[in-house]
């Protein structure tokens, strides 16, 4: 496998290869090596913390997420001049909206109930279904000012047994399979209950949405939890039963829940795709001062010119 995507990157000669995955980037961080990859390779990091085969030291540029994941790879080897502190990359759609209450209404949610997105990858894997079945069974008061969306990816047996709850329940629960528009349910919501996978970790700070976590992978997860913890937009429940409980609280506490949102958009950085376009792709036009980065590793002579192949993974939802 990885000697063919050798073969495919090869015969596109592009100038600038970006990924967002670890995989290619290693790849192509070992044809590097042996002298087969020419045009420049950017690495894109979309973990806070990143492990070993993201530190591709071939690599003409290393993005990263913060300051924390620039010391943590200077550390670990990947020279300091490579080194981009740019955000992890996000679809601009992710950003507070204009009008909540009015995109609360298009949604078919009520702007006046406070709003709980649960959700947990594309995958759908994790305890929503606990955390669901918990939430439901909060005291009548905070019950009665609740409703809940589940995002249940591709677990279709998921998303059967939360359809039955829903119609079991007093409470409004929206039950949603993959859903194409996150950076809506995002910007409704007021409290996430999720899993800290490193992009949605990133969406969610870039909208100004206040998060529990739970059921985080040990290791890269638990590290973007603890980065978003730190900054104030977030909390830690660690398993279903926490998180309630901690997601129940901030709905008590409408000050808290303010703060944290706001800690949110301090962490966020919804530019980061244009950042990363901008300092690491686009050459400089003719006759300005270059950008940091452009260029160290320029196309070959008499090889193309303009040209790039974009490469990754994303956290589907």
């Amino acid at each position: 496998m990885a000697r063919s995507f050798i073969r495919w990157a090869e015969s596109l000669q592009a100038d600038v290869i970006v990924t967002t995955h670890f995989f290619p980037g290693d790849v192509l961080a070992a044809a590097r090596r042996a002298g087969r990859l020419r045009g420049r390779l950017v690495i894109v990091i979309t973990d806070v913390f990143p492990h070993q085969l993201w530190l591709a030291r071939e690599a003409d540029e290393v993005v990263v997420a913060t300051e924390e994941t620039r010391a943590h790879c200077e550390r670990r080897g990947v020279p300091a001049d490579r080194l981009r502190v740019l955000g992890i990359p996000i679809d601009a759609r992710f950003r507070p909206p204009a009008d909540r209450v009015a995109l609360a209404r298009t949604l078919g949610l009520d702007p006046e109930r406070r709003t709980v997105l649960v959700m947990s990858g594309g995958m759908g894997i994790g305890p929503i279904e606990e955390v669901v079945g918990r939430l439901l069974r909060l005291d009548h008061q905070a019950a009665s000012t609740l409703q809940i969306v589940v995002v249940c990816g591709q677990n279709e047996r998921l998303l059967a047994r939360i359809r039955d709850l829903a119609k079991q329940s007093p409470v409004p629960v929206t039950p949603l399979g993959m859903a194409s528009n996150m950076h809506e349910l995002m910007g409704v919501s007021d409290v996430l209950v999720t899993k800290p996978g490193g992009l949605t970790v990133t969406e969610a700070l870039a909208v100004g949405l206040p998060m529990v976590f739970c059921g985080a992978i040990p290791g890269q997860e638990r590290f973007n939890a603890a980065h978003a913890v730190r900054g104030g937009a977030a909390l830690d429940g660690r398993d279903a039963r926490g998180a309630v409980e901690a997601a129940a609280r901030l709905l008590a506490h409408p000050e808290a829940l303010s703060a944290m949102r706001q800690h949110a958009r301090d962490l966020g950085r919804p530019s980061a795709a244009e950042e990363l376009v901008r300092r690491c792709i686009v050459p400089p036009p003719a006759g300005s001062r270059p950008t940091a980065g452009w260029p160290r590793r320029g196309p070959a002579s008499g090889g193309p010119t303009g040209g790039g192949i974009v490469g990754g993974g994303h956290e589907a939802q």
